[in-house]
């Protein structure tokens, strides 16, 4: 209980400091993300090189999913490669949606999604594993 409350504020956190993302805002996440000196890019597998192959060969997709059974088919729909980078807002459901990358750690990155001037409503969360690589390993939704 107390994982989800710290879960929760952490989406509310993002929601309030997410609350426009123009194409330039989300450009410049994708440059700190993408910069050699980022702290993702240090250490084995840089985090760069991950996201490149990982939203575009769905082999390599797969087997660096690490989620339940239960989370992967809860999250089906939106669980694909391409889902998987940064966008610039764009046109759904009638509303503007965007999704950038939020603070990129040594061993954590995040990708924020979500309507403009409004809310998250998701953050997939990528770790790095103990031999360096990195992971799908959770999926943070504002309920």
């Amino acid at each position: 209980m107390k994982l989800r409350v710290l879960l929760m504020s952490l989406i509310a956190l993002f929601a309030v400091s997410m609350q426009a993302q123009t194409a330039a805002e989300v450009e410049e996440t994708v440059k700190r993300i993408e910069a050699s000196s980022s702290k993702c890019n240090m250490g084995p597998e840089a985090f760069k090189t991950f996201i490149a192959k990982f939203s575009t060969n769905e082999t390599f997709f797969n087997s660096r999913i690490s989620l339940t059974d239960e989370q992967k088919e809860t999250y089906k729909d939106i669980l694909l490669p391409e889902n998987m980078k940064a966008k610039e807002p764009f046109a759904k459901d009638d509303e503007m949606y965007y999704q950038s990358w939020g603070e990129g750690q040594y061993s954590k990155v995040y990708l924020e999604c979500g309507w403009v001037d409004s809310y998250v409503t998701h953050i997939f969360e990528f770790s790095r594993a103990k031999a360096g690589k990195w992971y799908l390993t959770n999926i943070i939704v504002d309920e």
